[in-house]
């Protein structure tokens, strides 16, 4: 890339070595070497310690945004499962009272009177 004079991203990169952007952010000296290139392109100092320890105000956001799906993911599975235990309490109350009517003699079966 330098060679060809072309501009030293992490998706150049990859793109033309055919490994992936994870694979070149996981390995601190290729990223080194990728930061300091890319700076002298740019006629900019290459910074001295990383700022990838802090995370940026994008990580927090999503992952405050994730947290708050995470619970409404929670609440709403409580809820269900809340309706659904009273469902089945329902269907045992009504499975009781349908078998109660067949074992009751009909009015009738008990006058010996044909139907």
């Amino acid at each position: 890339m330098i060679r060809r004079n072309e501009p030293i991203t992490f998706r150049g990169l990859a793109q033309t070595a055919g490994v992936s952007l994870d694979f070149l952010y996981r390995h601190a000296p290729i990223r080194q070497r990728v930061e300091h290139l890319r700076a002298q392109q740019q006629n900019t100092p290459t910074p001295s310690t990383p700022t990838v320890d802090a995370p940026s105000s994008v990580v927090r956001t999503l992952t405050a945004q994730l947290a708050a799906l995470k619970q409404q993911h929670r609440d709403e599975v409580r809820q269900l499962r809340q309706a659904l235990e009273t469902a089945h309490g329902e269907i045992l109350d009504l499975r009781r009272r349908a078998g109660r009517r067949h074992v009751e003699p009909s009015p009738q079966a008990s006058t010996g009177t044909p139907s």
